[in-house]
Formats: structure tokens, sequence, C-alpha cells
């Protein structure tokens, strides 16, 4: 889970467009509510969650930095990765925080990864060209090599069995311009499991589990419901359903959490998340259920 702290924004004025919702400068509580209910609850639209929350990244001028960062964890959560990388970005562009930072960086690996992305498509291609013997493709492969503009792909073709390919259809000459290029590259190859886990400490630690109170990634403090989640969050990443329970049924109590919209919303965010989220999954008891439950 790569959680991203922050789900609470602002809200804005409700106008109906051709059946959709438009948000425009509302309290971010009121957008957390209607955005996790759309999302979690059995009878809500998760695209609708989606668009709530595109549409506040776009309009809302409380938080949008926070309403489109959270636009690109559904749209992660969604297996569309290129698409959060741009809500990821445009946090980013509002505010520069480690934590914006760190979603950027990480969404743009995912992003390369994915099935129909460009780098997939012209790997794939590669790799077919040389299980095929296709004298083509040492072209591509050169070209690759020389490339300036996807660092990413020359590091791609200059994997060893990509050098073997070469060595079965190149000519001497290329072959030997290709070997000087690979080993430049190599020598300057970065340390990918080092690198993902400098991002996955700068993150916090429970990835893509919205965090309501992580408002711009800050540390508990003295501030008790940061504290009381942070306890619940901890308790379940320990494993100890027991401890869970305890946690968030200290959270539920909170007076900070009683008697205003703000608390409803924020309080049935976390119900929901219990219920809901994997992250919950190893120590969601029957005592914890019912108590998530009695707080939607």
């Amino acid at each position: 889970m790569r959680l991203y702290p922050g789900f609470a924004l602002a809200l804005a004025t409700m106008v109906v467009l051709a059946g959709c919702q438009r948000t425009v400068s509302q309290p971010y509580y009121l957008i957390l509510d209607r955005a996790v209910k759309e999302y979690f609850l059995p009878d809500g639209d998760k695209s609708t969650a989606i668009q709530i929350l595109q549409e506040a990244c776009a309009d809302n001028s409380d938080n949008p930095d926070l309403l489109c960062y959270n636009a690109g964890v559904l749209l992660l959560r969604e297996g569309r990765p290129e698409q959060a990388l741009d809500y990821f970005e445009r946090a980013l562009d509002y505010k520069d925080i480690p934590l914006y930072r760190s979603a950027v960086a990480s969404a743009r690996l995912q992003a390369g990864s994915a099935p129909g992305s460009d780098f997939q498509k012209q790997a794939a291609q590669i790799i077919q060209g040389c299980r095929n013997q296709e004298s083509a493709v040492v072209a591509d492969i050169l070209s690759a090599l020389e490339s300036d503009a996807d660092s990413r792909f020359a590091r791609f073709v200059s994997q060893p069995l990509i050098e073997q390919c070469l060595e079965n259809l190149a000519k001497a000459d290329e072959m030997a311009q290709a070997r000087n290029r690979i080993q430049s590259i190599r020598d300057q190859m970065p340390d990918y499991q080092g690198e993902w886990k400098a991002i996955q400490l700068s993150m916090h630690p429970l990835n893509r589990l919205w965090n309501p109170f992580w408002k711009y990634g800050q540390n508990p403090g003295n501030v008790p419901a940061v504290q009381a989640w942070a306890a619940t969050l901890d308790a379940a990443r320990s494993g100890s359903a027991g401890a869970t329970e305890q946690a968030a049924r200290r959270f539920f109590g909170l007076p900070e959490l009683t008697g205003s919209d703000q608390g409803v919303a924020l309080r049935r965010a976390g119900a929901l998340l219990i219920l809901q989220d994997p992250f919950f999954d190893g120590v969601r008891s029957g005592g914890l259920k019912a108590l998530a439950q009695s707080n939607l």
C-alpha cells in the first residue's frame, strides 16, 4: 500500500451540470465525505468519487493540492498510474512538499511499467524482434542506446539479454560500438532498489491508505484526533486485532469528532477505511467491524 496522507479538504458550492454535481469552493470535510462515501459504500459509484476530486482539484480554492493529490490516490487504486501521475504533479505544482514529491516519483515508476505505456510497447517490440531473430531489431536497439530522450529505455536495452541479442544479430562494427555504449550506461546505472526504498521511506508508512488528518504530512504533534488515528494505523500495521479495536475505540470516542459536520465526516471516513481498505484485512475483527459500522 503506498499510503498518501491527507485525504481532507475544502468543499465547494454544488452545481448540477448534466446530472453531475460540481464542486466549487467548499469545506474539505464535505468533499471528503462525499468522495469517501461514493468510493467505499456498496451503493456508491467509484467513477463519481474520482470525478468529485478531479473537479475539486480544478475548481476548489481551499487546499486544491490535497484534492489533486487524493484524486491521484483514487486513480492509483483503480490501476491508472499515468492519470494518477498527472494529479500528483498538479498537487506538487500547488505545494512543493515531500509527500507530493514522493507520490510523483512513485507514480512515474508505476506508469512506466503499466501494460499500455509506450515504454512497455517499445520493450515488447524489441523482445519479440530478438526472439524472432529479426535483423531490423538491431537498428532499434542501437537507436535506443544512443538516445538521450528516454534514459530509462536506454537502460533497458543495455541489459545482458538484449546485449546477447545484439551479439547474435549485429555486425562486428555495430557490436563494438554498442558494447562501449552499454558499458557507459551500466556505469551510470542508478541503484533501483535503493531508489525505491528511499521513495517508500519518504512517504507515509501506510502508502495509499488515506489519513484524513495528516494534512500536508505533518506529524501527530499535540492534535488528539491525529494522534488517535495514527495509533489506530500503527496497531493495524502491527497485526494486533485487539490493539487495533482498542485504538479505534479511542479515536471514534474523541470529543473533537462529535457535534460537528466535520467530526461526523471524518469519523465516517475512518469507519469506511476500516471496513473496506485492504490495510485492515488482517485485523478486522467482529468487534472492530461493529464499531466502524456504528460510526457510518
